[in-house]
């Protein structure tokens, strides 16, 4: 009689506890909830915080011009913005380096209830670190800059992995006598030129044409070296510094003496814009393209195209402000395996590099596909001679935000870099729209 009732009590038991089970399966159903539901979280507050959200600033210290990068950028920010209507954006551009004009700007919009400000241009000192200190309780977006303020948040592209790419296609097309082994190393083949590469472009060099003189900027520089420098190691970088405050007429001059100085046969530079692409068409250059969507380039002999793709970044940012979340991280970097940077070489380069060239191309490319994007690996001395990087170590992304004053051991600067004055012909345009 005992064991039978014990076996009542335990069914009663157990149809309690499926009851409750079947019950908590519904609510979590119900409330579409699961027990990985940061992401659903994230979303739900998306959408209701969309609504709460109205005004936004987006301030650029150059004049845009079109296929530039920051033209570019402004464009993926906007394009991505559609999806939030709610959303009132006011793009002000032109203030050129004039932070007290800025600090103004930032504080009509702080009066106007705006609480979420991009800043795109801009080098980070002691008056954009006021402006950050004064303005507390409002949250600025910048890119690329090494910024400790706790109302700050930085994205950084990381294009220097293209950079590489670039750099090694050029010292492996100029020079198949380079062969990559095992051990990250290049031995000397003996007769393996490539029929096609003629005495006179092997003797040829590759010239960089730079637009500043920013950490985001020596980031790129060395990271091209550094491609250059593993595929051919003789080889040097010659880096021309274009004065901002030049015409573009002073700087048609400047290149064309640069390219035939220093005997160039390979031209790449700054992705804001492709000003060296001209250049390279004009003086029969090979060189690398920089893609933008409804203007790409077939002139020349390209050996490789950069793409860029600024939705993917700012999807992350603005789900962050529709959200109105405090606790995520306030640094993002985006790379290839983000598919944020990508680069696609020219499919002549099948007939020029060989096999050994092309093997370690396409790795390193499956390498940065699957997010090791490590470029910048010891050994690494500057253009002084001094240890950088000890072999064995790389730079993180955290550490490559800090100040690169520095440039590799390959590099040659043919001139001096100028810091941009305050240029008189910077007009300040503002354009205020709705997305609906």
């Amino acid at each position: 009689m005992r064991n039978k009732n014990q076996d009542i009590v335990g069914l009663i038991l157990f149809i309690i506890l499926f009851l409750v089970i079947v019950s908590v399966v519904v609510l979590f159903s119900v409330n579409n909830f699961s027990f990985s539901s940061s992401s659903a979280t994230l979303q739900k507050n998306v959408l209701e915080g969309a609504t709460s959200v109205k005004k936004l600033y987006y301030i650029e210290s150059n004049n845009l011009e079109p296929k530039s990068m920051e033209y570019i950028n402004l464009h993926g920010f906007i394009s991505t913005l559609k999806k939030y209507p709610q959303m009132e954006i006011n793009v002000i551009e032109g203030v050129g380096s004039d932070y007290r004009r800025l600090e103004e700007i930032v504080n009509n919009a702080h009066q106007e209830g705006t609480r979420y400000v991009f800043l795109s241009g801009f080098e980070m000192n002691n008056a954009l670190g006021n402006i950050f200190r004064r303005f507390n309780d409002m949250r600025f977006f910048v890119s690329s800059l090494d910024v400790s303020e706790p109302n700050v948040v930085t994205y950084t592209d990381k294009s220097y992995v293209a950079k590489y790419l670039a750099g090694y296609i050029s010292g492996a097309f100029l020079s198949n006598s380079k062969k990559y082994d095992d051990n990250d190393r290049y031995s000397q083949y003996d007769d393996d030129l490539s029929a096609s590469l003629s005495k006179s472009l092997h003797s040829g060099n590759v010239g960089y044409i730079a637009n500043s003189c920013s950490t985001y900027e020596k980031r790129n520089i060395n990271a091209f070296a550094l491609g250059l420098q593993r595929a051919f190691s003789e080889k040097k970088l010659y880096v021309l510094w274009l004065n901002q405050d030049n015409t573009e007429e002073q700087n048609f001059s400047e290149i064309t003496r640069f390219i035939k100085k220093y005997n160039i046969r390979i031209l790449d530079g700054t992705n804001s814009p492709c000003k060296w692409c001209r250049y390279a068409v004009d003086q029969d250059l090979y060189y690398f393209n920089f893609m933008v969507k409804g203007a790409e380039s077939k002139k020349g002999t390209i050996l490789g195209r950069y793409f860029y793709d600024p939705s993917v970044i700012f999807r992350t940012i603005i789900e962050i402000i529709a959200a109105d979340s405090k606790s995520t991280s306030n640094r993002y970097f985006f790379g290839y395996s983000d598919k944020a940077i990508s680069f696609d070489y020219s499919r002549t380069l099948h007939k020029e590099l060989n096999e050994n060239s092309l093997y370690y191309l396409n790795n390193i490319i499956s390498e940065l596909s699957h997010g090791h994007e490590y470029v910048f690996s010891g050994p690494i001395f500057n253009n002084n001679g001094l240890l950088m990087l000890p072999e064995g170590y790389v730079f993180t992304d955290e550490e490559l935000l800090h100040e690169m004053n520095w440039l590799n051991e390959n590099i040659v600067e043919v001139n001096t870099c100028l810091s941009p004055r305050l240029n008189k012909h910077y007009v300040i345009r503002s354009i205020m729209f709705n997305n609906q």
